[in-house]
């Protein structure tokens, strides 16, 4: 993990000198949005996210999200059937570089690294009747750390906001939304 960590700081560094320093993020700008996670994890096919991130300084900002999904199955077995559920709830915290790649006024372009947790879930139901008492109803939590990297954009249809898209990692491969300056 060190090493990831330094190596992305090393990625970063690079990233600063050898792009034009047009400055996308100010030191205090907030930016607040919602998003639609496309290819969500597990069998979900969408999920949720809440963002947030502000400017350190020029080109470098902090953030975090909060994101869910949720899905299930329904199984069989003989004569009885059930639904197992299952839930992700990604809390992570973000940090940003932002670079002008496209050379747009409108676009504000980013790479961002991922640091957070993950609250999943799985829990079963019997769904059939004249299922014994003695068969259990088992659920289960679990859960880790995780890491990931992205790239990010947003579409200024006015001076507060965007249209935003980010690929990579998060609760979706691909998450569209809306993103508010304030």
């Amino acid at each position: 993990m060190k090493k990831f960590l330094i190596a992305a700081g090393c990625v970063l560094m690079l990233m600063q000198s050898a792009f034009a320093q047009k400055v996308l993020l100010k030191s205090g700008d907030q930016y607040i949005g919602g998003k639609l996670a496309l290819g969500s994890v597990g069998g979900a096919s969408v999920g949720f996210v809440g963002t947030y991130e502000m400017g350190l300084q020029d080109n470098i900002g902090i953030g975090g999200s909060v994101a869910y999904s949720g899905y299930s199955d329904s199984y069989g077995y003989g004569a009885w059937s059930g639904e197992w559920k299952y839930t992700n709830i990604f809390i992570v915290a973000t940090g940003t570089y932002h670079m002008d790649l496209l050379k747009n006024d409108k676009i504000d372009t980013w790479g961002a690294l991922h640091l957070g947790y993950n609250v999943a879930s799985a829990s079963f139901s019997w769904t059939s009747s004249g299922v014994p008492s003695w068969v259990a109803s088992p659920s289960v939590s679990a859960g880790g750390f995780i890491v990931g990297i992205s790239a990010n954009a947003r579409y200024f249809v006015s001076d507060n906001l965007a249209v935003a898209g980010s690929i990579g990692f998060g609760m979706g491969i691909l998450n569209l939304g809306v993103d508010y300056k304030f």
